[in-house]
C-alpha cells in the first residue's frame, strides 16, 4: 500500500485569503521592504516561484492558487528552504488581483500553465479574457512584464489575439533566453514528460 502524505492545514494560518481584507494590501508593510513585486497566477505546488525566490532575494514573490492543498505544498517548501521573500494567496485569481493590489504596483506577472478548460463549452471559464487583460494592465507598473505559457495551442491563440494588437503593450521576443527556467513548474515538468509543445508570449506595459 502506497503512503499518501497528509496535508497540514495549520500551514494555511499564514496564507492570505481575500475575505480577510477589505481594501488593497500594503505589500511594502507585509514584506518590510520596497523591493519589486513579482506575481504568479496559478502557482501550483510552488516549484517555479520557490526557485525564483531563492535565486533573486531582492524581489518579493507572491503566488496565487485557488486550491488549499496546493498552497499547503507551497508553504512546506517555503519553510523547508526558510524563504523570507515570498507570500501566498489562496483565492480566485481575478478577485485577488482586483481587490488585494493597488494599481501600478506589480513589476512582473507570470501566468504559467493556466487551467485550459479544454472542452469548448467550458471555454467561457478561462481566465484570460479582455476583462483580465484590462485588469493586469491596471496592476502592472509602467514597463511591467506579463508572461504567459500553456500547452494548449487554442488557448494560446485566443490569448495572444487579445494582446498582440493592444497598443498599451509591446511584444518581447526571445522569451526563453530571458526566462530559461519558465517550464520548471509542476505542470511544466509534467507536460514536458509527455512531450507536449509549449506556446508562450511576453508583453511589456508601455503606458
Amino acid at each position: 500500500m502506497s503512503y499518501i502524505k497528509k496535508y497540514d492545514y495549520v500551514l494555511l494560518d499564514h496564507v492570505i485569503f481575500l475575505n480577510d481584507f477589505k481594501e488593497p494590501i500594503d505589500w511594502k508593510n507585509i514584506f518590510k521592504n520596497h523591493n519589486p513585486i513579482v506575481l504568479e497566477i496559478g502557482c501550483g505546488n510552488g516549484h517555479f516561484l520557490i526557485n525564483k525566490s531563492k535565486q533573486r532575494p531582492f524581489f518579493n514573490y507572491i503566488g496565487i492558487d485557488i486550491k488549499k492543498k496546493r498552497i499547503i505544498r507551497c508553504r512546506e517548501k517555503e519553510l523547508k528552504y526558510d524563504i523570507k521573500n515570498i507570500k501566498w494567496i489562496c483565492d480566485d485569481a481575478f478577485l485577488a488581483l482586483t481587490n488585494l493590489f493597488e494599481n501600478e504596483t506589480i513589476s512582473k506577472i507570470y501566468m504559467t500553465f493556466p487551467d485550459p478548460w479544454p472542452k469548448k463549452k467550458y471555454h467561457k471559464n478561462r481566465l484570460f479574457k479582455k476583462e483580465f487583460v484590462n485588469l493586469f494592465h491596471e496592476k502592472l507598473s509602467t514597463n511591467g512584464i506579463f508572461i504567459f505559457i500553456t500547452d494548449f495551442r487554442d488557448y494560446f491563440d485566443e490569448s495572444y489575439e487579445l494582446v498582440s494588437n493592444d497598443k498599451r503593450f509591446s511584444l518581447i521576443n526571445n522569451l526563453f533566453e530571458i526566462e530559461p527556467n519558465l517550464k520548471d513548474s509542476l505542470f511544466g515538468k509534467k507536460w514536458e514528460n509527455y512531450s507536449r509543445n509549449f506556446y508562450s508570449f511576453c508583453i511589456e506595459k508601455k503606458y
